[in-house]
């Protein structure tokens, strides 16, 4: 087998051993909740292996490379975020075939906060906003409110609802988008961060990733199977992770 690696995917990595009978899957979501991609691949490769599917994984950092990718590796399925399932729905002509959910619920809600001085979410223009994002760019417009995007906001990109919060709390930035349950547990556990901090506005609720199988995939019912279990398999648990879910369901 040969070890395959490309500069364009996630941290700059691309891990693959291809061999021809192997399913390739490809991994994308903006707020990923841990930075272990190397284990999320090799845990859900092990995982699926498991369940008798032999797979390659592969995980990105961004649209433009998944989207870049599609075309040479041909994947069959995809676990993405459920905004980026909707984004490319009629270019890719893919199904979703179960959605994540977290303890059966499945969407999440986001708060824009922002400091005291800020009353209206237009008044964020030409201002600055700290998100998880991966640097995902459609992600963030995808969560702005109506009359804000990337175009004429500056976005800091972070790794977890926590730096966003502190570099809102210490004016590093003006506003910040993170989930409800980061700013309530901020609140209870560091109320000085946040005291000079409110909720500008609370966000559509987002929905937690998809999976979804490209029309060239086959045998769907073993894909759907594998992944909707009540209990899971230690190997898959950091992909799971990865995706900030307690497993998947049908749709």
């Amino acid at each position: 087998m040969k070890i395959k690696f490309s500069p364009c995917l996630l941290l700059l990595f691309l891990f693959s051993l291809h061999t021809a009978y192997a399913e390739t899957i490809f991994l994308f979501n903006p707020e990923a909740r841990t930075t272990r991609v190397t284990k999320v691949r090799s845990g859900l490769q092990e995982y699926l292996k498991s369940e008798r599917i032999d797979a390659d994984v592969y995980v990105f950092a961004n649209p433009d490379d998944f989207e870049s990718s599609v075309d040479k590796f041909k994947p069959v399925l995809a676990i993405v975020a459920s905004y980026y399932y909707n984004t490319m729905k009629d270019s890719f002509k893919w199904k979703a075939i179960l959605s994540g959910h977290k303890r059966g619920r499945k969407t999440f809600d986001k708060l824009l906060i922002a400091s005291l001085s800020i009353t209206e979410p237009l008044q964020l223009r030409n201002k600055s906003l700290a998100a998880v994002s991966l640097g995902s760019a459609s992600y963030v417009d995808f969560l702005l409110p109506r009359g804000l995007s990337v175009k004429n906001i500056r976005i800091l990109s972070v790794s977890k609802d926590i730096d966003a919060i502190m570099a809102l709390g210490f004016e590093q930035v003006e506003a910040a988008i993170v989930m409800e349950e980061s700013f309530d547990k901020m609140n209870k556990i560091n109320p000085d961060t946040v005291k000079n901090l409110h909720v500008l506005r609370k966000l559509e609720p987002v929905g937690y990733p998809k999976i979804a199988v490209f029309p060239n995939a086959e045998n769907l019912e073993r894909f759907a199977k594998s992944f909707e279990k009540k209990h899971y398999r230690r190997e898959i648990k950091e992909a799971l992770k990865f995706f900030g879910v307690t497993g998947f369901a049908s749709e």
